[in-house]
């Protein structure tokens, strides 16, 4: 299993693909069809500028942004508004089209929350990654005890199942609900690589099914669905990308890697 190496850059092993990141928070530039670029989950103002900065530096067209995000959580969707003042054309996950018609999104509670405590350590931390993310919630996206979805300019589309990606057309969409209800990924079939969001995490070198859920019965239906596809690189929205036999070693959803410290063993104990 091959882990990605900070020291290599921004590109994620040899792919057409820059990863630009603060704490925890991963974005990814797609380089697509056309010099068109695809950036997916902008969702700090900090990592979308990286990204700005990384599509610049490739020469990319700056006029030809295609901005689409994994889901309508903040921390995915937080810079997309910058963008939008760069000219990309947005895009949003199916579900949300129902979110912005009034339907309150479904978010887990405080006790589900903790279970994605092991991810807090697996990037170096970053105290403006709070603050940005704080500030961002005030007027876009969900999280927490969200009751509605915020979004302050109308998307120029919307993701849906099976489709293509708009401005990279090799790469499929697909709906992964469990750890919220509007979530996807994104599957490039030919280079066998996943963006997966929040659907799958990856922690110490391993890919984990996200524990962080809504709804049992989808995240075990979306498991089972990704565990079939022929993945070697993949891409996860909170921590690193790593390379090689993903499923061989992945944690499900309902498993929990080995809890070090005090603290550790009791938040495991606890969001059982």
């Amino acid at each position: 299993m091959a882990k990605y190496n900070a020291n290599d850059g921004v590109r994620v092993f040899n792919l057409p693909i820059h990863r630009s990141s603060t704490w925890i928070f991963n974005c990814y530039a797609i380089e697509g069809d056309d010099g068109q670029t695809v950036l997916v989950d902008p969702g700090l103002l900090s990592t979308t500028q990286q990204a700005l900065r990384h599509v610049h530096s490739l020469g990319r067209d700056p006029t030809r942004l295609h901005s689409i995000c994994t889901h309508g959580h903040v921390d995915h969707v937080g810079g997309m508004p910058l963008l939008q003042t760069h000219g990309a054309r947005t895009y949003l996950p199916a579900r949300c089209e129902r979110y912005l018609a009034g339907e309150a999104p479904r978010t887990f509670s405080s006790r589900t929350a903790l279970r994605f405590f092991p991810m807090v350590g697996q990037q170096p931390f970053a105290l403006s990654s709070l603050a940005e993310l704080a500030k961002a919630s005030r007027s876009i996206g969900f999280a927490g005890s969200s009751k509605f979805f915020q979004f302050p300019f109308p998307p120029d589309g919307f993701l849906e199942e099976g489709t293509a990606l708009p401005g990279a057309k090799e790469w499929q969409v697909l709906s992964v609900p469990g750890h919220s209800d509007d979530s996807t990924c994104f599957y490039h079939a030919a280079s066998r690589t996943l963006v997966s969001g929040d659907a799958v995490l990856t922690h110490n070198g391993r890919a984990w099914f996200n524990p962080e859920i809504v709804d049992a019965d989808a995240s075990a239906q979306t498991e089972e669905r990704l565990r079939a596809l022929d993945v070697e690189h993949l891409l996860p929205g909170h921590g690193l990308p790593i390379s090689g036999a993903i499923w061989k070693t992945a944690l499900s959803f309902h498993e929990r890697p080995q809890a070090r410290g005090l603290v550790a063993r009791c938040l495991r104990r606890i969001s059982k």
